[in-house]
């Protein structure tokens, strides 16, 4: 019997596995050609942007065999070990679906495979090693081509963001389980996958929650929790809620009975909690508030308008790519300089969710910098009492494919079905 060959899929952080990782392996399992012929292995290598629950989340993926996590694939990297523990075949193909190329390219070196380099990435570098780079758009395709990739290892496939959507409940059905009115609007809060984010955010959140029930009728608030976050996460959240110093926050009490989460505000509301994240509620909901991420990409495909926030009134907590995340060490001036390096970024690139970055204007709102609790509040009751959240549903339209972009990346690399 011939041993299988290993698919070997790199990836880094939360959007990433669920929509990059998730999509692609879905279409290799539909096809019986291919899937019978590989062995699925996840390796997440570091990413100073990951939750650190990556692995559990790539667990419950169908096709993934075993899973490498970030400290066993740094050791087997650096010195070898643990090898021998995965038996590693010596063809197949490893694709990169998730931060720096170079991982990829050093571990067949480590492992002396003679396996097919791909990636679908918008990171340029170390592409000359690949056979196809797999690119979101021709600006990302000219980034490459500027660091001298030829052109014919790069094909423009669209956004693996948008294979990744599923719509597992419509519209009326979602709202009748969560008990929503004809006249009332669905408003979800994403407070992110990222541990150092999170913790801050949920008591932000419930502040402005709270305020905004008050001020404008008709709304029902919810909480959508990540797959990458754990209650207990959200317990230490509510630890620190009306302790954070510079901005309003307010504490709760959380409640899990029946299978109905919950968060008891000192006011007596209660803010649900909904999982399954937007592919089970999306079609319920009339208006949401992230903060950037890959969220706001799912938002922006699914046509939900939405307020993008990221908050800087910590921007110590906030990890900064490369040598420069060691500055917030410094004894005494650490911070100070970090505070001042963000406030650059800030001015330098105005524009914090993707959609926006990608089509380079404000199509969803944006509030960016040091802000009040408030600052929230007001900008979404603006958006709610005016006629904005039309205009922005107008402006998403622009969010959409005429193929499936993981359906051209399959085919590049596999060929049509046998």
């Amino acid at each position: 019997m011939n041993r299988r060959k290993d698919l070997l899929i790199f990836s880094n952080g939360p959007g990433e596995v669920s929509t990059w990782v998730q999509p692609v392996l879905e279409a290799v399992r539909a096809r019986a050609d291919i899937a019978d012929k590989y062995r699925v292995i996840l390796i997440m290598h570091p990413c100073q942007f990951g939750s650190g629950t990556e692995h559990r989340v790539g667990c419950s993926i169908d096709g993934i065999e075993q899973i490498v996590e970030k400290r066993a694939y740094m050791r087997m990297l650096l010195t070898g070990i643990g090898k021998r523990r995965y038996n590693f075949a010596r063809e197949g193909i490893i694709f990169s679906l998730g931060g720096n190329l170079m991982h990829p390219v050093l571990f067949r070196k480590r492992i002396r495979g003679k396996h097919q380099l791909y990636a679908y990435s918008h990171n340029p570098g170390w592409g000359k090693q690949y056979k196809t780079i797999f690119v979101r758009n021709s600006f990302v395709k000219d980034m490459y081509l500027s660091r001298g990739v030829p052109d014919e290892k790069l094909i423009i496939t669209g956004d693996l963001v948008y294979s990744s959507l599923k719509h597992l409940r419509e519209r009326n059905e979602v709202r009748r389980e969560l008990g929503i009115g004809k006249g009332e609007r669905m408003i979800v809060f994403l407070p992110g996958s990222r541990e150092y984010m999170t913790k801050y955010l949920i008591p932000l959140f419930l502040k402005v929650i709270d305020d905004l029930t008050d001020r404008v009728s008709g709304l029902k608030p919810f909480l959508l929790k990540s797959p990458y976050i754990s209650y207990e996460l959200i317990e230490e959240s509510l630890a620190i809620g009306g302790k954070i110093k510079g901005v309003d926050s307010i504490t709760g009490t959380l409640h899990r009975e029946d299978g109905q989460q919950g968060i008891h505000l000192p006011s007596g509301k209660r803010v649900a909690i909904l999982e399954g994240q937007l592919d089970l509620w999306g079609k319920g909901v009339d208006f949401a508030v992230s903060i950037p991420g890959t969220n706001t990409l799912q938002l922006a495909y699914r046509g939900i308008p939405a307020l993008v926030v990221a908050p800087a009134n910590k921007p110590e907590i906030v990890p900064i790519e490369g040598a420069a995340n060691m500055v917030k060490w410094i004894p005494l001036a650490g911070t100070f300089l970090i505070r001042m390096a963000i406030k650059s970024y800030i001015k330098r690139y105005p524009l914090t969710a993707l959609p926006n970055i990608y089509m380079n204007e404000e199509i969803l709102p944006e509030l960016v910098g040091v802000l009040e609790t408030d600052d929230i509040t007001l900008k979404i009751q603006e958006l709610l009492t005016g006629e904005d959240l039309a205009k922005i549903g107008e402006r998403l339209s622009c969010f959409q494919f005429d193929t499936n972009p993981v359906d051209i990346i399959v085919r590049e690399v596999w060929g049509n079905p046998s």
